[in-house]
């Protein structure tokens, strides 16, 4: 049986299509990490390859950030100063689950990763919901992660989780509800 011209064309674009399509993902993700790189360089004064080997090493894909389709959501160089650590909050996934990481700041371009945390206490993500966005930031050497759990009086409430350093390592330190203003 013979195909039509026209019906092999369609199949031989349609194959090349699915063989070139990974391809162009993965070339996108890259280009998407780039300019998170180049744009949180700017706002925290960091150099664009610092943030590019943080990225890398908050990953805990086997293939390290080449697999990772995380993006970031707040580097904090402040918060934690007191003890040379830095924040690094990635968000990956359909619910943008966020992952909080803590680096150590050796020399100006020498971080080792200390800490991290992704799950509840009680299980599952720090993920966004219906009622809003999931959100991480460091303050007075603590890091608190706020996740909206519920809307009451048209207002979200937010459950906060804070992680505090213990002297060897960050741990909860205790969770309290809040209300949006």
């Amino acid at each position: 049986m013979a195909f039509p011209l026209t019906a092999m064309r369609a199949l031989v674009i349609a194959v090349c299509v699915l063989t070139l399509a990974p391809c162009a993902l993965a070339q996108n993700w890259k280009q998407v990490h780039k300019a998170d790189e180049a744009k949180w360089a700017k706002t925290t004064g960091l150099d664009p390859w610092t943030i590019h080997k943080l990225w890398h090493d908050s990953s805990n894909l086997p293939g390290g950030k080449e697999d990772d389709e995380s993006r970031i959501a707040n580097i904090d160089v402040e918060g934690l100063a007191e003890r040379h650590d830095v924040l690094f909050v990635t968000y990956a996934g359909e619910k943008n689950c966020l992952k909080a990481t803590v680096f150590r700041q050796f020399s100006e371009s020498k971080y080792l990763k200390a800490w991290w945390v992704d799950q509840l206490p009680e299980g599952g993500g720090f993920c966004d919901t219906a009622f809003g966005s999931a959100e991480a930031e460091a303050r007075n050497g603590a890091v608190a992660i706020r996740v909206p759990s519920s809307l009451d009086n048209g207002k979200t409430t937010y459950t906060v989780y804070v992680y505090e350093w213990n002297g060897i390592t960050y741990h909860l330190a205790g969770q309290k509800k809040i209300q949006s203003e």
